[in-house]
């Protein structure tokens, strides 16, 4: 079937931009001290949970959509679907921790906030590891629920116990409610507020900078916008994992509800694959929209020798007209002792030792070849503001 080949040929794209794209994210955040501050703190561990849910959910699936086959034995099949729960709610966690770090810097107390990473704030972030595992992992461990293969979509899911199926679709409307719903209307409630608040604070910054233009009114209306920005960046964070999330457990209803007959294998593949898609939109949003996070981006890559900076093209470009201008002084020089006579040569000699003198005399920077003064451009690299 070419269907299935399509859906693994998505996957693989999902994991070519999300892999090096997440592991670019952990190494600029750990690599430059400026990101060392607790608004960075929970991207970066992001990160490291999209990196791995690619690594252990996405890269499964391709394997088996593109042979249409489980290849993975017993134990994984009871894994996996696990896994990717786990990884499901790791990522709610962290755009809960993410939204209120907005919220408590903007809104809450804004004063008091420094960023400074706590022992406190390091424990919430552990425990953001650690409160998934009793929920994706519980059905694992219990032997009243079991994980079957599903020939017509190339995964295992779990089976639920033999029971009333209003029980199980109650219990499915229930997970969807406080794994989905709530999480969502926390979500939007805490970026609302800092919405509100920037908005409101930016207003009155600009009124009272027209009043009072000193370089301390300059410095806090740059902040304010800075933090409106980042507000702004977390409220595309959350449309993305909107877009990626609700088509999933949209089906997930409708399998409940409906008959599972009824639920086309192409939707519940199709929607899968949107799911994954979330693991791949943290670094394109930062890459793409936090101009800090670009510089810091570019001085990572230069490090590894991937780019250079400008400073550099420029200096190669010069080390080249240089080499260049040599050369052809070089070329004529070996043509004009061919024709010249000994009295032209003595004047040659008395004419570059006139330049030699003129250009010792010339202005600091300056470059003289063949009786040409060239100029050596001076860079003042600006350095980028940062959000």
């Amino acid at each position: 079937m070419v269907f299935p080949q399509v859906i693994a040929g998505f996957h693989a794209l999902i994991d070519v931009i999300g892999l090096p794209g997440n592991v670019l994210v952990i190494v600029t955040i750990v690599s430059e001290r400026r990101f060392h501050v607790m608004q960075y703190i929970p991207l970066a561990s992001l990160a490291v949970s999209d990196l791995f849910c690619l690594i252990l959910g996405n890269s499964i699936r391709i394997v088996s959509t593109a042979h249409e086959k489980w290849f993975f034995g017993q134990a994984m099949c009871h894994l996996h679907p696990s896994v990717i729960r786990y990884f499901y709610l790791n990522t709610v966690l962290h755009l809960l921790a993410v939204s209120y770090d907005r919220y408590n810097a903007i809104v809450k107390s804004p004063l008091a906030y420094d960023g400074t990473i706590t022992k406190s704030r390091v424990a919430c972030m552990a425990l953001i590891w650690i409160a998934p595992i009793p929920f994706a992992f519980g059905a694992f461990l219990s032997w009243r629920l079991s994980f079957v293969y599903k020939p017509e979509v190339f995964f295992c899911e779990q089976r639920w116990p033999e029971r009333d199926e209003s029980v199980v679709s109650m219990i499915v409307f229930i997970a969807v409610l406080v794994g989905f719903v709530v999480p969502l209307i926390i979500i939007i409630f805490l970026n609302w507020s800092v919405f509100k608040t920037a908005n409101t604070l930016q207003r009155a910054t600009i009124q009272v900078g027209s009043l009072d233009d000193s370089e301390s009114q300059a410095q806090e209306m740059s902040r304010r916008m800075g933090e409106r920005k980042a507000a702004v960046n977390v409220c595309i964070i959350i449309s993305a994992f909107v877009l990626c999330y609700f088509p999933s457990f949209t089906v997930r209803i409708c399998s409940a509800f409906l008959k599972t007959s009824e639920v086309p294998a192409e939707a519940i593949q199709v929607t899968w694959c949107i799911f994954f898609t979330s693991s791949m939109w943290n670094p394109i949003i930062y890459s793409i929209r936090k101009r800090g996070f670009r510089t810091g981006v570019r001085n990572v890559m230069r490090r590894i020798g991937i780019c250079r900076s400008s400073n550099d093209i420029n200096d190669n470009m010069i080390r080249m007209n240089d080499l260049s201008h040599l050369t052809v002084g070089a070329n004529l020089g070996i043509e004009a002792c061919t024709t010249r006579t000994a009295a032209a040569a003595a004047a040659a000699a008395a004419a570059a030792a006139a330049a030699v003198a003129a250009s010792s005399s010339a202005a600091p920077g300056t470059q003289q070849h063949d009786g040409v003064i060239f100029q050596r451009s001076c860079l003042s690299p600006i350095q980028e503001l940062t959000e």
